[in-house]
This record gives structure tokens, C-alpha cells and sequence, in this order.
């Protein structure tokens, strides 16, 4: 049930939805974060992030806070993919509760 979301956050995707009905059903018109740290294009994950990208786009028609948050165009750097074991995760996660109390 989409009106019972208020936010959606996905940490490097595995997949994200590119077609503009499923992105709708997806949260309604609930914002959607996703989050890419460093490394995609050696890992093999530039197709993802792009996606994730287009999620954020067709989302931010229905709700102007989406976003992807591409965590070296911020400043932060020196993230694998799973960044929330980093050194640096606490940074991350300001980023991420900030941006859900918006």
C-alpha cells in the first residue's frame, strides 16, 4: 500500500525500477533516496547506479526532495559497496536521517 510510505531509501541497489508506472506504484508519492558510494564503475555497477538514477528522476516528478546521493560527488569518500561497515557510516547515515527529516 503506497500511502502507508513515507520515504523510500535504498543503499546501492541491486536493482531500481526505470519505468515510470512501476515507480509510481512503488511509493506513491512518497520521496525516494538512493545512495551510491565509490567504486562503481570498477565494480561493474554504472548500469545500477544509472537506474537508480532514473528511479530518482521519475520519483522527484511526484516529489521535488528525491534524489540520488552519489556519496564522492559529496565529499565522501572511500566506501565499498557495503558502506554501512565503513569507517565512515556514521557521515553516511547523517546524510541519510537528515534528508528523511526534510
Amino acid at each position: 500500500m503506497p500511502n502507508l510510505v513515507e520515504r523510500i531509501v535504498a543503499v546501492e541497489p541491486v536493482g531500481a525500477p526505470t519505468d515510470p508506472q512501476t515507480v509510481a506504484e512503488m511509493g506513491g508519492d512518497a520521496p525516494f533516496m538512493g545512495v551510491y558510494g565509490d567504486y562503481v564503475d570498477e565494480r561493474g555497477q554504472t548500469s545500477r547506479k544509472e537506474a537508480t538514477q532514473t528511479t530518482a528522476d521519475l520519483a522527484g516528478e511526484e516529489n521535488s526532495v528525491s534524489t540520488l546521493l552519489s556519496l564522492p560527488d559529496e565529499g565522501i569518500s572511500g566506501n565499498t559497496h557495503l558502506m554501512m561497515q565503513d569507517d565512515n557510516n556514521g557521515e553516511i547515515a547523517d546524510r541519510i536521517i537528515t534528508w528523511i527529516g526534510e
